[in-house]
């Protein structure tokens, strides 16, 4: 084999490599899919028979710096409504507290996104999708994931919400819900079986670290280089 394509082939590999280590990990906490099991969290001014507000947000973190390329939620029943999704910074320290008036900031995402929703007539759920999101989060760092709608058909829509151990998916941090009881802010409980979490599937792609684009792009130089050698010859 000539040099100049052995040169060629181990570049490839090289680009390969890293296109690789920027490959999606999906997060879930229904492996097996979303269900229609109690207890729900409303999203809504209906009745709540959970004693969850109408707000219901999902508490995560990652390991690494990374992109958030999609976010799910599963509300039972058949939905049209509108939603947006909104993701902001998580504080325990302030966001958790018994507190009258007790916001988690502004939105992150760079703009706004409206929901996709998908029914499921066999698991009489459905899919409230968020797709192309692009916003980039830091490792270690505690965000929280909600939904608004100022759309009038929300009422009575539950949020599905399973009960577990541990969140395994290695993503979700808990379950947090607005509380519309004077003097009760933004909560995080927990009961003796572990975290109580919303039902979603989140999609992410590690961030490369800067040094990782140097290598790429001086291989992609080398690449061109040998090209133009080739071509010469």
């Amino acid at each position: 084999m000539p040099q100049s394509s052995f040169k060629l082939k181990v570049l490839a590999g090289l680009l390969l490599a890293f296109a690789g280590s920027a490959s999606a990990t999906t997060y879930t906490n229904v492996p097996s899919g979303a269900n229609a099991n109690l207890p729900f969290a409303y999203f809504g001014n209906a009745a709540n028979p959970s004693g969850d507000s109408p707000m219901v947000g999902q508490v995560f973190a990652l390991t690494l710096d990374s992109l958030l390329s999609s976010f799910n939620f599963y509300a039972v029943g058949n939905t049209s409504a509108t939603f947006q999704l909104n993701v902001a910074q998580w504080n325990p320290s302030t966001n958790a507290q018994n507190q009258a008036v007790n916001t988690v900031g502004s939105n992150l995402l760079p703009s706004t996104f409206t929901a996709v929703d998908t029914y499921n007539s066999t698991g009489n759920y459905t899919t409230i999708s968020f797709d192309n999101l692009g916003l980039n989060l830091n490792a270690n760092t505690k965000y929280i994931a909600f939904l608004t709608s100022s759309d009038s058909t929300v009422t009575g829509v539950q949020l599905s919400r399973t009960q577990t151990a541990q969140d395994v998916s290695g993503f979700g941090l808990g379950h947090a819900y607005l509380s519309t009881i004077p003097g009760q802010g933004w909560q995080l409980p927990f009961n003796g079986n572990g975290f109580l979490s919303l039902q979603y599937t989140a999609v992410t792609a590690v961030v490369p670290e800067p040094e990782t684009y140097a290598m790429l792009f001086a291989g992609l130089a080398l690449v061109s280089a040998a090209v133009k050698r080739r071509n010469a010859a």
